[in-house]
């Protein structure tokens, strides 16, 4: 499967079946509680991310919230 994620084009290899984005973040190595998901131009909510299949040549945002930092 051809997908574009964080503006990349990527091969995805064992589908020509559709994965679920949850399964799929999973399988990139995205760890579910910190990043949030825009497919095709629309934020998924993770409520839905174990029922929206990703098909070929979608487009995803992949963003990875990050904590951190200090004030001197």
């Amino acid at each position: 499967m051809k997908l574009k994620i964080n503006g990349e084009i990527k091969i995805i290899d064992n589908s020509n079946e559709d994965f679920l984005l949850e399964g799929l973040l999973e399988h990139l190595g995205y760890k579910p509680q910190l990043v949030v998901v825009e497919l095709n131009g629309e934020i998924i909510s993770p409520k839905f991310w174990i029922s929206t299949k990703v098909k070929h040549g979608d487009c995803l945002e992949v963003v990875t919230i990050v904590g951190g930092g200090s004030y001197s």
